[in-house]
């Protein structure tokens, strides 16, 4: 009976340290990280654009059914949406170097998080990510980049959301 209450109370004390990280919620830069893992030279990463899943994970729910819905209207029309490059890695080509990510300090349900990086050219991309809070987890509300007129964009104002 010694040797059962022990192990019982191995596994109630492991679980009881396991618990807090399983039900760990990622940080709007952990979830910054998670999006330019594997966006390498060599390769270009995850597509929280073009793949649902992951489009539905990381997208707040409005801007993920706005980014569906350009996706379907140009493949019915057969011409270029909105969205006609990686707003991630602010390219066609994605391509990221030396990623530094910046998070500002969570205001309620909202989060900002800076990134840049470089992809050759002299000067680094600078992106900001928007986060809302939906069902106690961060999602991606906007990524935007700031500059000349020439230069900045909202991938909410591309899509036509507010």
């Amino acid at each position: 009976m010694t040797r059962i209450r022990k192990l019982a109370f191995g596994l109630m004390l492991a679980f009881g340290l396991a618990a807090p990280a399983l039900g760990a919620e990622a940080t709007p830069e952990a979830v910054v990280k998670q999006i330019y893992s594997g966006k390498t030279p060599a390769t270009k990463g995850i597509d929280i654009i073009g793949n649902a899943k992951l489009r539905d994970k990381y997208l707040s729910k409005d801007l993920a059914a706005a980014v569906k819905k350009d996706i379907d209207e140009s493949a019915k029309s057969g011409e270029v949406g909105a969205l006609d490059f990686d707003p991630v890695s602010d390219s066609q080509d994605p391509m990221i170097k030396d990623l530094k990510v910046a998070p500002m300090p969570v205001q309620g349900d909202k989060a900002q998080v800076e990134v840049s990086f470089n992809r050759g050219d002299p000067q680094r991309d600078v992106l900001l990510y928007d986060f809302v809070r939906e069902g106690g987890q961060w999602h991606v509300f906007n990524i935007s980049k700031r500059g000349s007129a020439e230069d900045a964009w909202s991938l909410r104002d591309m899509l036509s959301l507010k």
